[in-house]
């Protein structure tokens, strides 16, 4: 399985065209372990594959199955055993310091709030195992801060997972079906069945792509972020570069209009927009950009033409069971979470308690619902984690984006790392506007990782000039002749 899906990604990285430019130069070939964990990491976003005979729902090591988590347990353990590499300059810079001590005490508070959890008599097994994924997402993040392969790369791995990504969510709903790739994690899907998300209008049932992913929503999320890295290549000095990057662009974009993602549009507007002044910064060529976003709004324009009808039931418009049911049960949660908040302000209800203390509320409530979390990550994060956790949150988010503006900021001999740091800190942006409409930038294994981990790689400082990560007092030195 593994193997597999890393050759889609290796199969590229091997072209011609990538050793021409310089790309295989921007790895230390010290680190090449953790580096390479990282990218495996990125790489495995959009993938929920999970080993058969895995733990189950709920149990401690239930992230475990899910084969993302590998990579990342690799990264986190090759950079330890390195001698934390990156981590002693890590710590000189304070707002690097700050950021790394807000998400490792994120996470140590998440462990100790099983001592109040709702479910701690009955399911304690319940909150390590929502502390356990967050944990390693936060170690991991710290990893790709400090001994990260260049930012340019890690966008380039992203943009090759939109690409294919896009490819697979056009069949999908070409056919209006699965595609048979059951034994990479496919789900299978029929618009017909109930429980398939699908777009209703005129008395027909459209399927919206799922990608390798549990829900549209989760696909449309991870192309919102990939196809922000595009910048990355189509701004970049290379025609070559350029080309590819544009194309990548258009033909991810109108996979992300295909799964009709209220919540993943507006990330992705929002997280463009917040990019534009640090293109601006980063010198871009303003034309280039002009005519890729031109592009983009005919793209647009092409397909609310050609989609108009399922657009307008997406919208709301219409008495269309399905919108309205979506819309009125995140009302739902969303009020149970400051229920939730009202009751423990201070400590919350324990990490990953949130859909148990749902399931308890809606025992006194006419609702035909299951507990699920809010679809609000702030509002997930105060729940489940009190006043303290959502501090810890907020800082380690706002010390993040600093030190990536700082980053941005900077000269670097490598254009393509700029645009790329800009794209990181618009991908951040935009899972925070998905997270007040979703809530798996919060839940989910895969995106603890891409969006902490991008926090990371946009702050990060541990390059040489020629791309490496710096050793300075961190990687054994080989000893003067």
């Amino acid at each position: 399985m593994f193997i597999t899906l890393m050759r889609l990604h290796m199969g590229f990285l091997r072209h011609p065209w990538l050793r021409t430019t310089g790309f295989f130069r921007a790895f230390d070939k010290r680190l090449l372990p953790v580096q390479a964990g990282i990218l495996a990491t990125f790489a495995l976003t959009p993938v929920w594959y999970r080993f058969k005979g895995a733990p189950g729902d709920f149990e401690t090591l239930y992230s475990t199955g899910f084969l993302i988590f590998w990579p990342m347990l690799w990264t986190v353990g090759w950079w330890m055993a390195a001698g934390l590499p990156g981590f002693a300059a890590l710590r000189r810079t304070k707002v690097r310091r700050l950021w790394a001590l807000a998400l490792l005490m994120l996470a140590l508070w998440a462990f100790l709030s099983g001592a109040w959890a709702f479910t701690r008599r009955f399911a304690p097994e319940v909150t390590t195992g929502a502390a356990l994924p967050l944990a390693l997402a936060a170690l991991f993040a710290i990893t790709v801060a400090c001994a990260g392969p260049p930012p340019r790369v890690i966008a380039s791995a992203l943009i090759v997972g939109a690409a294919w990504n896009a490819a697979l969510a056009g069949m999908q709903v070409a056919g209006q079906e699965s595609v048979g790739l059951n034994a990479l994690g496919e789900f299978r899907l029929n618009p017909a069945v109930s429980g398939v998300a699908v777009v209703q209008a005129e008395g027909v049932r459209w399927l919206r792509p799922y990608g390798l992913l549990p829900h549209p929503n989760i696909l449309a999320g991870f192309l919102a972020v990939a196809l922000l890295m595009t910048p990355a290549w189509f701004l970049s000095g290379s025609r070559r570069w350029q080309a590819a990057g544009t194309a990548i662009f258009l033909f991810g974009l109108w996979g992300l209009l295909l799964t009709f993602s209220r919540g993943a549009w507006l990330g992705f507007a929002a997280g463009a927009f917040a990019g534009l002044p640090l293109v601006w910064r980063a010198r871009a060529a303003w034309r280039r950009l002009a005519l890729v976003l031109t592009l983009g709004l005919a793209a647009a324009g092409a397909f609310a033409v050609l989609y108009g009808p399922l657009l307008a039931a997406r919208a709301g418009v219409g008495e269309e069971s399905i919108e309205q049911r979506s819309v009125s049960d995140r009302a739902v949660y969303m009020d149970f979470a400051y229920r939730a908040i009202r009751e423990s302000p201070l400590t919350g209800v324990g990490m990953g308690n949130f859909p148990w203390r749902a399931s308890y509320y809606l025992q006194f409530t006419p609702y035909d619902l299951r507990g699920q979390p809010a679809h609000h990550i702030f509002l997930s994060a105060w729940a489940e984690l009190g006043a303290v956790g959502y501090a810890l949150t907020a800082v380690a988010l706002v010390m993040g984006i600093e030190a990536g503006l700082t980053a941005v900021r900077k000269n670097s001999q490598d254009e393509r790392d700029t645009l790329a740091r800009a794209a990181f800190l618009g991908g951040i942006v935009a899972l925070m506007i998905i997270g007040l409409l979703d809530h798996y930038p919060w839940t989910l294994l895969h995106f603890q990782a891409l969006w902490w981990g991008l926090l990371g790689a946009a702050g990060s400082q541990g390059l040489t000039g020629t791309g490496g990560a710096s050793t300075s007092g961190s990687v054994p030195q080989a000893p003067a002749a």
